[in-house]
């Protein structure tokens, strides 16, 4: 019989194939069922008659429920596997990792996932340092020569290494790609813990074969290689060669992280963000296939973000945002969510679709109701900088620059691609108020130097995504000099970096040139007509941008400049 509640070992596993098979095609309502029904169909004494069986069944019901987004009923499975002392720790593995991920990526709880995570890792004879300072000199260590190890080993063996099969080492590596993620999340304290996974996966990849996450985490070993060493050509090498790892159709699992990672963390350091669009998609969808829920909304995440970078209209962007907001909440993944919604009040705030214009507090979310972490304080900073700067608030976008907070995530090299954005902001209102406060000049114009000089480096080393950027600050850099008769080098500098965005699609960011030009007209030349020019061009591409509220904005702030502009154009036509 069939039925469940009666005992039958065969249905059971016959069950247990077809939960295997569900999970396999990303179908997880069914999977849950299959599961549920093998389980119910085990003897009462399964654990001691049908160990193997029993732990895989409760464990798959635990993935597919936590997947699903059923907590208690995940906890209830896991606790009956975890409870048991007559099975390993090794088969044991699925039902911690789900035990794991909730504690980690639904409740936040990075520093007590890494703590059972060490626990059940040296369990299975893989041991890591819990002192900082210790573990921070065997991390540097280690990545030296993890990176050394891969540039000395060819391209042609790195794609032809065979394939992991050790169920103990399986579980090592499986353990460790969540493990490094939760240290890199939990700040800079576990920064070595994050940097001991790493190079812990790529060597033991490199020692005893592939497995599924072998490709994303040699492009962790990238990410890695900025953090540590700043070194963007072996970045590169490193992220090529993930790539080409990637291609192997047993890593299938963990393209969503390879691809997630190499876009938002190393590739934009030489290719273009809108060659970023499709890829980002693509480990989307490659994670809802696989199970890895997280990673996808990442990619999500990061897909409107470059939209938005790139200058695509808002109407579009903010319609997209809402709809992967409710994809991300109904999944229950609180970071993911927590900042694509920080993005969507900005939009709406943008759109004039919000009663507010640097306050968020809308439609989207209550900045006062935000739970910070890293990665959600990182993306309020940013977006609040943003807002500063585009509603002629610099003071506080300054006092936001020189905030020291969320560094780990706001580097250039090793930070994700929103962080060249950030500091560009940040440089703009620094250098904005510097020019408003001459009293306090010199408070802004350090830090708005050096940031400069971060994204003129970078331009050197070939990013193509940041010489509009450059542009701009180098205008607002002239602009402060003094020197008699810079007006003409200014000028030429800031219609420089209107062109250079204009041209590059960047209509917001033209925009941002024309309004700091009119700003540098009226407040150092005395230029009210040609300042009007440059405010009306500006308005006209905030209104092709959708940006209604800054277009609103600016009419109000420079109502008799437009008023005499307007005058001295019907002049002129007669």
């Amino acid at each position: 019989t069939t039925t469940p509640g009666v005992t039958n070992i065969v249905y059971a596993r016959i069950n247990l194939k077809a939960a295997e098979m569900a999970k396999g095609i990303a179908a997880f309502n069914s999977c849950s069922d299959y599961a549920s029904k093998g389980i119910s169909m085990l003897p009462d004494d399964k654990w001691v008659s049908q160990p193997e069986m029993t732990a895989k069944l409760f464990s798959l019901a635990a993935e597919t429920e936590g997947f699903l987004g059923h907590h208690s009923r995940m906890e209830d499975y896991c606790s009956e596997i975890l409870s048991q002392m007559s099975i390993s720790t090794l088969q044991k593995k699925d039902a911690y990792m789900a035990k794991l991920y909730q504690m980690a990526n639904s409740e936040l709880r990075y520093k007590d996932a890494i703590d059972l995570c060490l626990t059940i890792l040296k369990d299975l004879g893989c041991s890591f340092p819990r002192g900082q300072i210790q573990g921070l000199m065997k991390a540097l260590v280690s990545a030296v020569r993890t990176v050394k190890m891969v540039k000395q080993t060819p391209s042609e063996k790195l794609a032809s290494l065979h394939i992991m099969t050790d169920p103990s080492q399986l579980a090592t590596v499986s353990l460790l790609g969540r493990f490094h993620e939760w240290a890199y999340l939990a700040g800079e304290k576990s920064a070595f813990l994050f940097i001991l996974a790493i190079t812990k996966m790529v060597r033991m990849t490199l020692s005893y074969g592939l497995f599924n996450f072998s490709a994303a985490h040699f492009s962790v070993l990238g990410v890695m290689t900025l953090l540590v060493m700043g070194d963007v050509d072996t970045a590169q090498y490193i992220g090529e060669s993930a790539l080409q790892m990637q291609k192997r159709n047993e890593l299938v699992a963990g393209r969503a992280k390879t691809f997630f990672t190499l876009h938002t963390y190393i590739f934009h350091h030489t290719k273009p963000l809108q060659s970023f669009l499709k890829p980002l998609l693509e480990g989307y969808q490659s994670g809802m296939r696989s199970g890895d829920k997280s990673t996808a909304m990442w990619c999500l995440v990061e897909h409107v973000r470059a939209l938005y970078i790139i200058g695509k209209p808002l109407s579009l962007v903010e319609e997209l945002c809402q709809e992967c907001v409710s994809q991300i909440v109904e999944l229950k993944e609180e970071e993911q969510a927590s900042c694509l919604k920080i993005q969507w009040q900005l939009y709406l705030n943008l759109m004039g679709l919000s009663n507010n214009t640097v306050e968020f507090k809308g439609k989207a979310l209550d900045e006062t109701d935000i739970v910070f972490t890293d990665p959600v304080g990182a993306m309020f900073a940013l977006a609040k900088n943003i807002a500063c700067n585009l509603f002629g608030e610099y003071e506080m976008g300054a006092h936001i620059s020189i905030e020291k907070g969320y560094q780990q995530f706001l580097k250039l090299k090793g930070g994700p691609f929103f962080a060249m954005v950030f500091s560009f902001h940040r440089a703009l209102s620094l250098y904005a108020m510097a020019r408003k406060d001459k009293k306090k000049k010199s408070k802004y114009i350090a830090e708005a130097k050096r940031l400069r000089k971060v994204l003129v480096f970078s331009l050197k080393k070939g990013n193509p995504n940041v010489s509009h950027y450059v542009s701009l600050l180098n205008a607002e850099h002239a602009a402060l000099k003094e020197k008699k008769n810079k007006e003409k080098t200014v000028d030429t500098l800031y219609k420089d970096a209107i062109l250079s965005s204009t041209r590059g699609g960047y209509v917001h960011d033209a925009a941002l040139a024309h309004v700091r030009f009119a700003d540098f007209l009226l407040s150092e030349v005395g230029d009210t007509q040609e300042a009007g020019y440059h405010i009306q061009k500006a308005i006209k591409c905030y209104n092709n941008w959708d940006a209604m509220a800054i277009v609103e904005y600016l009419h109000n702030q420079h109502e008799e400049i437009l008023a005499g502009s307007s005058a001295n154009c019907m002049l002129t036509r007669g």
